[in-house]
């Protein structure tokens, strides 16, 4: 993700507006302070109802700059040449899509073009690595910070994220990990995450997450060989007394005795198998 053109500062976008051309890379366009409006072919100066102060366009896009305000504004531009599928698969259509960033995220993004400028005239031999870094966090702020786009992600991209997201939890579950570590480890906030296990599955991550639990705690009681404090401990519960209430509430039985009817039975039972005896 080679970073082509970087640039920071001031700019009177008011007394010198950058005509609509054709960048012919991915523009992410940041205004750090002040207000700027972007300008399309055909069209009068654009108008946004959320006031948006980080815009990012394709290749393709043919679009200017310019300002109503009387002061000069701060700015950060970066111009790569691709882009991870995860933003560019938001587009469908579009040419630019925007989003508001708060005071503290607009440091960090000033602080990220300063970093990148020199890089960009004097390169060495770290810096295609830092590219992609740069490229990668500039993607994560901006989705981070656009809820609304999640309705135009693919559904193949979804149900990815959905695996992705079982299979990290699964294989850090004795950590004691839960949704807000596995969001930030799939690049999505919370309230992201569950919006895309609730569009993929019908349901949120809690209870498919407590489902992965639950199926874990069965296999290791059935395989009979680690005592329910290990067994507790290796499903991301604190004590066994926590195990113990929510092995109960989700099987209609407790541990002891889920394990009691394993042995009786001396095969492996599934939880409709065990539902089935409850109500027998």
């Amino acid at each position: 993700m080679p970073l082509v053109y970087c640039n920071y500062g001031i700019r009177d976008y008011r007394k010198k507006p950058i005509s609509i051309n054709t960048r012919g890379y991915w523009e992410f366009q940041c205004t750090l302070s002040g207000k700027n409006r972007l300008q399309k072919l055909g069209k009068t100066v654009r108008e946004y109802d959320n006031d948006p102060n980080f815009w990012i366009s394709t290749p393709d896009s043919a679009h200017g700059w310019t300002s109503l305000e009387k002061e000069p504004s701060e700015i950060a531009v970066f111009h790569f040449s691709e882009v991870p599928e995860s933003l560019s698969c938001i587009f469908k259509g579009r040419t630019t899509v925007s989003t508001r960033l708060d005071q503290q995220t607009l440091k960090t993004i000033a602080d990220m073009a300063q970093k990148m400028m020199p890089l960009v005239y004097s390169p060495n031999y770290t810096s295609n690595l830092q590219y992609e870094i740069c490229c990668r966090q500039l993607c994560l702020i901006f989705l981070h910070n656009t809820e609304f786009l999640l309705e135009n992600i693919p559904w193949d991209h979804n149900k990815q994220t959905v695996r992705a997201s079982i299979a990290w939890y699964c294989t850090y579950m004795n950590e004691g990990v839960g949704i807000q570590e596995t969001a930030e480890k799939m690049g999505y906030s919370v309230s992201q995450l569950r919006k895309i296990f609730i569009r993929t599955r019908g349901e949120g991550p809690c209870k498919v997450f407590e489902e992965c639990r639950m199926n874990r705690a069965r296999e290791l009681i059935q395989h009979g060989t680690m005592s329910m404090i290990e067994i507790s401990m290796e499903c991301g519960y604190n004590n066994q007394s926590s195990f113990s209430r929510a092995f109960r509430k989700y099987n209609s039985m407790s541990p002891l005795q889920f394990k009691k009817l394993c042995r009786s039975t001396r095969h492996p039972l599934s939880i409709d198998q065990i539902r089935e005896h409850e109500r027998k």
